[in-house]
Protein backbone atom coordinates (compact mmCIF):
# COMPACT_ATOMS: atom_id res chain seq x y z
CA UNK A 1 0.00 0.00 0.00
CA UNK A 2 1.53 3.51 -1.09
CA UNK A 3 0.42 6.96 0.25
CA UNK A 4 1.05 10.44 -1.65
CA UNK A 5 2.97 12.16 0.25
CA UNK A 6 2.73 15.77 0.57
CA UNK A 7 5.20 17.26 -2.26
CA UNK A 8 6.03 20.23 0.69
CA UNK A 9 7.25 17.83 2.63
CA UNK A 10 10.48 17.52 0.40
CA UNK A 11 10.87 20.27 -1.64
CA UNK A 12 11.06 23.69 -0.99
CA UNK A 13 11.35 25.73 2.38
CA UNK A 14 9.07 23.73 3.99
CA UNK A 15 11.45 20.35 4.15
CA UNK A 16 12.95 19.18 7.13
CA UNK A 17 16.15 19.10 5.32
CA UNK A 18 15.99 22.39 4.13
CA UNK A 19 14.65 23.53 8.09
CA UNK A 20 17.18 21.94 10.20
CA UNK A 21 20.20 22.90 7.99
CA UNK A 22 19.31 26.40 7.64
CA UNK A 23 19.06 26.58 11.73
CA UNK A 24 22.36 24.85 11.76
CA UNK A 25 24.10 27.16 9.88
CA UNK A 26 22.83 30.26 11.17
CA UNK A 27 23.33 29.37 14.83
CA UNK A 28 26.62 28.41 13.63
CA UNK A 29 27.18 31.56 12.03
CA UNK A 30 25.66 33.51 15.37
CA UNK A 31 28.34 31.87 17.44
CA UNK A 32 31.15 32.64 15.58
CA UNK A 33 29.98 35.78 15.69
CA UNK A 34 29.50 36.36 19.53
CA UNK A 35 33.08 34.63 19.40
CA UNK A 36 34.53 36.37 17.28
CA UNK A 37 33.67 39.80 18.64
CA UNK A 38 34.18 38.99 22.13
CA UNK A 39 38.18 38.75 21.04
CA UNK A 40 38.26 35.12 21.61
CA UNK A 41 40.38 33.36 18.86
CA UNK A 42 38.09 30.31 18.02
CA UNK A 43 35.43 29.31 15.88
CA UNK A 44 32.48 27.65 16.07
CA UNK A 45 33.58 24.31 15.30
CA UNK A 46 36.60 24.45 17.29
CA UNK A 47 33.89 25.45 20.62
CA UNK A 48 32.31 22.05 19.90
CA UNK A 49 35.73 20.25 20.47
CA UNK A 50 36.89 22.68 23.47
CA UNK A 51 33.59 22.16 24.87
CA UNK A 52 33.71 18.19 24.76
CA UNK A 53 37.18 18.62 26.34
CA UNK A 54 35.74 20.88 29.32
CA UNK A 55 33.78 18.07 30.05
CA UNK A 56 36.09 15.19 30.13
CA UNK A 57 39.92 15.54 29.61
CA UNK A 58 42.30 12.85 27.84
CA UNK A 59 39.79 12.13 25.22
CA UNK A 60 41.32 10.25 22.39
CA UNK A 61 40.78 11.79 18.92
CA UNK A 62 38.50 9.28 17.52
CA UNK A 63 36.07 9.76 20.54
CA UNK A 64 36.43 13.09 20.00
CA UNK A 65 35.27 12.33 16.11
CA UNK A 66 32.40 10.91 17.35
CA UNK A 67 31.06 13.18 19.43
CA UNK A 68 31.58 16.63 17.35
CA UNK A 69 30.07 14.09 14.56
CA UNK A 70 32.90 15.17 12.11
CA UNK A 71 35.12 12.71 10.07
CA UNK A 72 38.87 11.85 10.67
CA UNK A 73 40.25 14.49 8.38
CA UNK A 74 38.02 16.88 9.73
CA UNK A 75 38.80 16.33 13.77
CA UNK A 76 42.23 16.46 12.70
CA UNK A 77 41.97 19.92 10.90
CA UNK A 78 40.36 21.01 13.56
CA UNK A 79 43.14 19.94 16.62
CA UNK A 80 45.88 20.77 14.60
CA UNK A 81 44.46 24.26 14.46
CA UNK A 82 43.69 24.22 18.21
CA UNK A 83 47.39 22.91 18.83
CA UNK A 84 48.66 25.56 16.94
CA UNK A 85 46.64 28.26 18.75
CA UNK A 86 47.91 26.49 22.16
CA UNK A 87 44.53 25.85 23.49
CA UNK A 88 45.43 21.40 23.20
CA UNK A 89 48.22 18.95 23.25
CA UNK A 90 48.46 15.64 22.38
CA UNK A 91 49.64 13.53 24.88
CA UNK A 92 50.57 9.53 23.93
CA UNK A 93 47.87 7.36 25.20
CA UNK A 94 49.81 4.81 27.43
CA UNK A 95 47.36 2.51 26.87
CA UNK A 96 47.39 2.52 23.22
CA UNK A 97 50.92 4.00 21.92
CA UNK A 98 49.36 4.47 18.13
CA UNK A 99 46.60 7.25 19.51
CA UNK A 100 46.91 10.25 21.37
CA UNK A 101 44.81 11.56 24.24
CA UNK A 102 44.07 15.23 23.76
CA UNK A 103 44.25 17.60 27.05
CA UNK A 104 43.87 21.16 27.68
CA UNK A 105 46.51 23.72 27.97
CA UNK A 106 46.63 26.61 30.47
CA UNK A 107 45.12 28.74 27.75
CA UNK A 108 42.16 26.11 26.67
CA UNK A 109 41.13 26.05 30.37
CA UNK A 110 41.41 30.16 30.55
CA UNK A 111 39.06 30.97 27.96
CA UNK A 112 36.31 28.40 28.98
CA UNK A 113 34.29 30.58 31.38
CA UNK A 114 34.04 33.11 28.51
CA UNK A 115 33.29 30.87 25.82
CA UNK A 116 30.65 29.00 27.87
CA UNK A 117 29.10 31.77 28.28
CA UNK A 118 28.96 32.78 25.12
CA UNK A 119 27.82 29.49 24.07
CA UNK A 120 24.74 30.23 26.25
CA UNK A 121 24.05 33.78 24.88
CA UNK A 122 23.84 32.83 21.66
CA UNK A 123 20.92 29.51 22.91
CA UNK A 124 19.90 32.32 24.49
CA UNK A 125 19.24 34.67 21.36
CA UNK A 126 18.54 31.08 19.32
CA UNK A 127 15.27 30.56 21.54
CA UNK A 128 14.42 33.36 22.89
CA UNK A 129 10.81 33.44 21.64
CA UNK A 130 9.96 29.64 21.92
CA UNK A 131 8.02 28.12 24.75
CA UNK A 132 9.90 25.91 26.75
CA UNK A 133 7.18 22.74 25.97
CA UNK A 134 7.91 23.63 22.87
CA UNK A 135 11.55 23.37 22.69
CA UNK A 136 11.17 20.22 24.60
CA UNK A 137 9.01 18.60 21.72
CA UNK A 138 11.82 20.21 19.33
CA UNK A 139 14.57 18.63 21.04
CA UNK A 140 12.94 15.72 21.10
CA UNK A 141 11.92 15.50 17.55
CA UNK A 142 15.58 16.10 16.58
CA UNK A 143 17.03 13.90 19.10
CA UNK A 144 14.81 10.83 17.24
CA UNK A 145 15.92 12.04 13.76
CA UNK A 146 19.41 11.88 14.71
CA UNK A 147 19.32 8.49 16.30
CA UNK A 148 16.90 7.03 13.13
CA UNK A 149 20.10 7.95 10.98
CA UNK A 150 23.08 8.52 12.69
CA UNK A 151 25.09 5.23 13.03
CA UNK A 152 28.82 5.09 13.92
CA UNK A 153 30.39 4.23 10.55
CA UNK A 154 28.81 7.11 9.09
CA UNK A 155 31.42 9.57 11.10
CA UNK A 156 34.65 7.27 11.11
Amino acid sequence: MTTKLDEKEFTGNESIGYLTGVAYRSINRRLGYNLKTSGKKITSEQYGVLKQLWLEEGQTQLELACKTSKDKPGITRLLNNLEKKGFIERRVNEDDKRCNKIYLTKEGKKIQLIALQIGEQTVNETTCCIDKSDMQICKKVLAQICSNLLCEDDII
